[in-house]
């Protein structure tokens, strides 16, 4: 039955309704305080179990290793074949040294990867740090011809850390981490480290790297990878000569490669490609009084194979003969000589001098700057034709790297 209502037209509750709904109000209220208090005491008792096992992870661990300054995570530097194996924790305790019936390409992986994650740790070499490097480093080492091929993968990657002006990086013993492999590979020995040794020659433009592993090999195996070595310091420096190794590469390695295998001049390539044109050229500057000078302008002007031999007979000339300077100074204003004829050019302005031998088809590089006054005289001119060539060109390099080996002479 519905309630009457009021001339208000609102409805009244019945007597006696009241006191239920209180009632009823009470009980609701009463449940939810139980519902609370016992949520809450459930909370409380979850955040006074310990942690499941599960949730920690690998990763954090690693962070808070001594042997790392707020290092990256280790998953995206290790060699995928590595990641899908367990590795050992990274601590330099030989209480976890690998089993002994490990793969050894694996462990060598992993060595590796280790030394790439601390030279890429981001922050001052630690003592620890410096102590694993060299432990991984003599590892590989002590593995001899396995750890090869993990060294040699890296290397083909062309990728690098540098430990120049990083705080506690000379505690590591190496300027690079490459530098640090490859004497791994010179300490290893034997035909697989020759090998690899040999393969980097072909993949690296980096002089100084060039420098350093044809003094391994030398010592490794004394003339046998000569024409190797010759050929990609050659490369390297045609590519230089092109402007493709930019602006700030030093080539002075690459030339004192050349020097120490006894072919520090690219002249001989005209000797062996046009023989004929070459003795003629080397014949006519080494004619009295400069006679042979007029003949060997027309050769630079005429297009030719000639050209190139041409000009540097000229440059020979120039150091005593006033005509022979003003030429080649003309040409260099003119930009008649190009960077790869410019670096053929700076041994013969530093002092070599060509002669033909008599009797016979073979010539003979004798130093013409060998007294203070012939040094200082090649010194001149060669700070005179560096006012004509780009600062940091493979021009203006291989002059600067001239300059130093005569002022070396003098004692400076």
């Amino acid at each position: 039955m519905k309630e009457p209502a009021n001339s208000t037209g609102s409805h009244h509750p019945r007597p006696g309704a009241e006191p239920v709904r209180k009632e009823v109000l009470v009980a609701v209220v009463g449940a939810v305080v139980l519902m609370a208090v016992v949520i809450a005491f459930k909370s409380q008792k979850r955040s006074l179990e310990p942690a499941k096992p599960a949730t920690t992870t690998a990763a954090p661990e690693l962070k808070t290793r001594p042997v790392r300054v707020d290092p990256p995570p280790l998953a995206p530097i290790v060699a995928p074949s590595v990641v899908s194996q367990p590795a050992p924790p990274l601590v330099a305790n030989s209480d976890n040294a690998p089993p002994a019936n490990s793969d050894p390409m694996s462990r060598s992986r992993q060595l590796v990867a280790e030394l790439l994650a601390i030279s890429s740790a981001g922050g001052p070499i630690t003592s620890e740090q410096a102590a694993k490097f060299k432990q991984n480093l003599a590892e590989l080492i002590r593995q001899g011809a396995a750890s090869v091929p993990a060294i040699q993968e890296f290397l083909a990657k062309n990728l690098d850390s540098y430990y120049s002006g990083v705080s506690g990086g000379e505690q590591l013993g190496y300027s690079s981490l490459r530098a640090g492999l490859f004497d791994a590979l010179k300490q290893i020995g034997g035909p697989e480290a020759q090998a690899a040794m040999v393969q980097t020659l072909q993949t690296t433009a980096v002089p100084s790297e060039l420098l350093e592993l044809a003094k391994n090999l030398e010592q490794l195996a004394p003339g046998q990878y000569r024409e190797q070595i010759l050929n990609a310091t050659r490369e390297t420096l045609s590519m230089a000569s092109a402007n493709q190794l930019g602006t700030n590469m030093e080539l002075g390695p690459a030339f004192r490669v050349l020097q120490a295998l006894g072919n520090a001049n690219t002249i001989d390539d005209a000797a062996r490609n046009d023989p004929a044109k070459f003795y003629d050229a080397v014949a006519m500057a080494n004619l009295p009084d400069g006679q042979g000078l007029p003949s060997l302008i027309q050769m630079a002007e005429k297009p030719g194979g000639s050209q190139t031999v041409a000009t540097e007979m000229i440059a020979q000339l120039a150091s005593q003969n006033p005509q022979a300077l003003e030429t080649l100074t003309q040409m260099a204003q003119n930009g008649q000589i190009q960077n790869s004829v410019w670096v053929k050019l700076a041994p013969i302005l530093g002092g070599n001098q060509y002669q033909i031998d008599s009797g016979s088809q073979s010539y003979t590089i004798v130093d013409g700057a060998t007294n203070p006054d012939q040094i200082n005289q090649r010194l001149a001119l060669i700070d005179k034709l560096l006012g004509f060539v780009s600062d940091g060109s493979a021009a203006a390099n291989a002059l600067q790297h001239e300059r130093e080996a005569l002022n070396g002479k003098l004692g400076k």
